[in-house]
């Protein structure tokens, strides 16, 4: 076997092993996987080829650092994939253009890190005022080769790190939707699109009250894999 072949060879069972690992070590994984791309081909997003191997080494590798700080609760830690993975691509459903994107409290990273992996051409900047899970980014960007993800430690009210004006500003149910869409504004260029998850029964208390920031707000409404609960994704133009 010539070394070409031979290294295509070790390559292979290298990544076999790996997922098999995977499987073993967390039997609920691969229900996971099925769940995670019954999703992904619902809502017609076609992963990128390293995708998967990608997410799975960045759920091991949360889970890991898990033990010690405080990331995600425990009880998500079998269903990152359908939880918080597929969440993360509800962004990605719509196709906003862009070449600039931040995320806000990006935490543990999500949204930013399956992003970053869905968008390798856009360059993401992941902000978190916490230090410890600013530690734990950057470690993940390290682990991943994650070249187009830059992490910020700061308030995004008050951060003073000059960024580029961003296509498109997301976070993840941080706060109240219009406090969120005027922290934004302070990052997105005119006609930016700001991007909020936020569950439906808080979007309806909104419309109850005829809450202004609903106005200018278009809504999109989803379910994530095996859960009850009805969730919605929000874009208001800058």
């Amino acid at each position: 076997m010539c070394k070409t072949e031979q290294n295509g060879s070790n390559l292979l069972k290298n990544r076999a092993f790996f997922i098999c690992w995977i499987i073993s070590t967390f039997p609920i994984m691969q229900e996971q996987i099925n769940l995670l791309l019954s999703f992904a081909k619902e809502h017609k997003l076609e992963l990128p080829e390293k995708f998967l191997d990608k997410i799975i080494k960045f759920c091991k590798f949360l889970i890991e650092a898990n033990k010690n700080t405080n990331l995600i609760s425990k009880n998500d830690e079998k269903k990152l994939l359908t939880r918080h993975v597929a969440d993360s691509l509800v962004f990605a459903i719509h196709k906003f253009p862009h070449s600039h994107w931040a995320d806000i409290g990006s935490g543990a990273g999500f949204p930013a890190i399956p992003l970053c992996l869905y968008f390798p051409q856009t360059k993401f900047f992941a902000i978190e005022c916490r230090k410890k899970r600013c530690e734990f980014l950057n470690a993940v960007q390290q682990e991943l080769n994650l070249q187009n993800l830059e992490i910020i430690q700061g308030n995004v009210r008050t951060l003073k790190v000059p960024l580029p004006p961003m296509d498109i500003v997301s976070c993840r149910a941080v706060g109240d939707l219009q406090e969120d869409f005027e922290c934004a504004k302070r990052l997105l260029k005119k006609s930016g699109y700001f991007l909020t998850l936020k569950s439906k029964r808080i979007i309806d208390e909104l419309k109850a009250k005829k809450d202004n920031s609903l106005k200018q707000a278009k809504i999109w409404n989803y379910r994530l894999p095996e859960e009850s609960m009805e969730y919605v994704l929000a874009c208001i133009v800058g």
